[in-house]
């Protein structure tokens, strides 16, 4: 089972968006989904955005808003693709608001 698998991600029908059921499990406190979750979340899709065989080099991460358990998605998109980096970015919203944002640099593999 893979770690994206274990955490519950899942892709939309169409393939742009990675939700979410976020629940208990997910919390750092109640009510409150830990960063890291988030942090993956947006780093997931920005890599699905990738549509390459990519790997994570550096990621920066934003907490707009307090995520609560409840449907996250995620998009993510490429701001620049070249032959051994690509520079994505990756947004986890909630209720149609913005709640953490990654941008992340990766190396093809």
């Amino acid at each position: 089972m893979s770690f994206n698998h274990a955490l519950g991600f899942r892709l939309s029908g169409d393939g742009s968006t990675i939700l979410l059921d976020a629940g208990e499990r997910h919390e750092v406190a109640p009510g409150t989904i830990h960063f890291a979750v988030l942090a993956t979340l947006a780093e997931v899709a920005a890599a699905q955005a990738a549509a390459a065989s990519v790997v994570p080099t550096q990621v920066s991460l934003q907490l707009v808003k307090r995520a609560q358990t409840g449907k996250l998605e995620a998009r993510g998109r490429v701001l620049r693709s070249g032959r051994t980096l690509v520079f994505a970015e990756g947004e986890v919203f909630q209720l149609g608001e913005l709640v953490a944002k990654a941008t992340v640099t990766f190396a093809r593999v």
